[in-house]
């Protein structure tokens, strides 16, 4: 089959495909033409062209969100290749699989002033996992092929980025023969199942005071099975992004803090935590689980567990599904320190429901949120962009099985490109993205990809501009914030929609949302869905909603005082 005669790309790509590469993005370019044409020629390899290098990189790390196999991206020379950074650093907090490979001038022409080039060497070290570049003109072809094959292996951890020179002319072809080699297995890394000595200790006491704490994760089906034990053996906490979720499973920190007035009662509070995945999303939350100044381990294969509550944790390196499973296995059958948090919960339920019915309900953010977590029912996976989106999230249950945000970096670029990538990787799947009018200016540009996957369907939520600053005491005391900080760029986003080839519809208050939302819900074409509400009320309610419910909940006092006098109903 003819392809490009430039050895480089084509052992790279070659060899690539011969580990398990199936899906590239590729973003126009002339210096990457050699690896354009190895991959449009290559049996084995899915092309996907996306106008933006940095929209690109999102759409290939969402492509490996779900099967965890690495999707490469390329770029051209020069400030392309930087754009490539972002979903770099995203996928390295998250440990989501990606291969940046970024075309070059050759090495020879650097330092010449030449145009569309930067110093690429090395260009991402503070997050890829491995930085390699490739020149054919040095290389023989097995040391090409087998830096490839490392390049594979230890992306499906994390980014890596391969850099590689090309001179010219870059458009040759000529007859080259695939090889078949055996598909290079991916590191699984040393675990220990044995439960750290430490630990165990603490399980082996009368009444275990475990707190398990979920942040950002991979889904895992096991966890569903796993996570109907909790109620009665394990006091849990999960960010709704960590798919730890279930009856007895706390999430919304912002919640469960409100109802406490920010301090959590003694009886609450564990002897030791125990962590998986990403750091959980609220800063005040663990600033508070850290003022508790327990133990911590972490439960993973990370090549480091963060330092989330100011201090080292103890780490036990195995997998969190398999960490899990013997933790519970580990713990007796009943916790009364379990069953308090499950009494705490309900509680909290019940309170929030009282809380929201004296406020009346007003057409804001939240109330939107609401309806959205009971309407959207057909969904496999579900986005939700940076930051009031993935804030909102918390405080609902939604019926997809896999629900993502881009929490590694928190950034709210590659919020769509994300979803996009996850869509063309199951189109016969439902995925949506509820974004924010900020968040999707910010990455119109992930609409502009071939092909475009027709399963995708996107709510946005036009509050006028970062509404995220309403809830920060600074901008709004400041006098800065309609101008610098929210700056309401969106008036309406139905020329965006058309422009990316969305069909339209739009929502401005509760009745109307229930008019279109089964049209759109139901559209065969991808879809926006606006729904508009006022910035300004939409935070002063979320403001009054944790302020109602701590009075329904009662002081910290009185909670405390039944705990203390050990009457576990906190009726």
């Amino acid at each position: 089959m003819n392809t490009t005669d430039h050895p480089g790309a084509f052992h790279v790509i070659d060899a690539m495909a011969s580990s398990g590469l199936r899906d590239v993005v590729i973003s126009p370019g002339s210096r990457n033409a050699p690896l354009v044409i190895a991959c449009e020629a290559h049996p084995r390899i899915r092309t996907t062209v996306a106008l933006d290098e940095r929209s690109a990189a999102h759409i290939a790390m969402g492509m490996g969100l779900k099967n965890r196999i690495p999707a490469a991206v390329i770029s051209t020379s020069g400030t392309a290749a930087i754009n490539h950074g972002p979903a770099i650093a995203e996928a390295a907090y998250q440990c989501t699989p990606l291969i940046s490979i970024t075309a070059d001038r050759p090495v020879a022409s650097r330092g010449q002033g030449l145009g569309q080039t930067v110093l690429q060497t090395k260009l991402f070290e503070a997050h890829a996992l491995l930085e390699l570049e490739v020149d054919e003109t040095k290389m023989a072809v097995d040391e090409m092929r087998s830096l490839a094959s490392d390049a594979m292996r230890v992306a499906a951890k994390g980014p890596v980025h391969v850099n590689m020179p090309f001179a010219e002319p870059l458009y040759g072809v000529m007859e080259r023969e695939w090889k078949e080699l055996e598909p290079t297995v991916g590191e699984v890394g040393s675990a220990s199942a044995a439960i750290p000595a430490l630990l165990l200790d603490y399980l082996c006491v009368h009444d275990p005071r475990i707190l398990l704490i979920g942040g950002a994760s991979s889904f895992d089906e096991k966890w569903f099975e796993l996570a109907g034990n909790f109620p009665q053996k394990l006091a849990a906490f999960s960010d709704v992004f960590g798919h730890v979720r279930g009856e007895g499973i706390a999430g919304a920190s912002d919640r469960l803090l409100s109802a406490f007035g920010g301090k959590m009662p003694e009886g609450l509070r564990p002897s030791c935590v125990v962590t998986i995945g990403l750091p959980p999303m609220s800063a005040a939350w663990r600033a508070e689980v850290a003022s508790w100044s327990v133990p911590h381990w972490h439960i993973g294969l990370e090549a480091k567990a963060w330092e989330m509550f100011g201090g080292e944790p103890q780490p036990w390196k195995i997998s969190a599904t398999h960490g899990l499973e013997l933790l519970l296995d580990a713990l007796p059958s009943f916790s009364s320190y379990a069953a308090s948090w499950q009494v705490a919960l309900d509680r909290i339920s019940r309170a929030e429901e009282q809380a929201v019915e004296q406020l009346a309900r007003p057409w804001c953010d939240w109330t939107a949120f609401d309806q959205l977590s009971k309407k959207m029912k057909r969904f496999e996976s579900l986005h939700f962009a940076n930051s009031t989106s993935a804030r909102y999230a918390q405080w609902f249950d939604w019926d997809a099985v896999r629900l993502h945000a881009n929490r590694g970096v928190a950034g709210i670029d590659g919020c769509l490109s994300a979803a996009v990538g996850d869509a063309l990787m199951h189109p016969d799947q439902k995925v949506g993205l509820i974004t924010g009018d900020a968040a999707w200016l910010y990455d119109l540009n992930g609409l502009h990809v071939r092909p475009f996957p027709k399963n995708l369907q996107v709510v946005l939520i036009n509050n006028g501009g970062g509404n995220i600053f309403r809830w920060i005491q600074g901008p709004e005391e400041l006098g800065l914030l309609p101008e610098f900080f929210e700056a309401p760029f969106l008036q309406n986003s139905e020329a965006t929609a058309q422009a990316g080839g969305l069909d339209y519809f739009c929502a401005e208050s509760p009745a109307l949302l229930d008019d279109v939302f089964e049209l759109w819900d139901n559209n065969p074409r991808p879809s926006l869905l606006e729904i508009r509400t006022d910035g300004e009320l939409s935070a002063k309610f979320y403001h009054d909603l944790q302020k109602v419910l701590f009075e329904q909940m009662g002081s910290t006092e009185r909670i405390q005082e039944k705990y203390e006098s050990n009457k576990m109903d906190l009726d």
